[in-house]
């Protein structure tokens, strides 16, 4: 990936109380929805994010489901 392949998405126009309402809100004019171009590296970045946050939620979620003894019947039974 050489970082000049573009990706045309979607995007909701911020708010006008947001830090940098006042570049970011140019390209939309008085759209509230607009799609634009933005980098390939930048979609793909923002699409997987979650992924390691959901693992996270998922596996506190399930933590009984593993099972950990602990003592020194461990040493024992090897």
């Amino acid at each position: 990936m050489l970082g000049d392949e573009r990706v045309l998405r979607r995007r909701k126009r911020p708010k006008e109380t947001s830090s940098k309402a006042k570049t970011t809100r140019i390209p939309f004019g008085n759209q509230a929805i607009k799609t634009l171009s933005i980098p390939a590296i930048a979609d793909g970045y923002n699409y997987h994010m979650g992924a390691v946050n959901e693992f996270d939620h998922l596996t506190t979620q399930n933590a009984s489901l593993r099972h950990v003894e602990r003592g020194g019947h461990q040493a024992l039974e090897h």
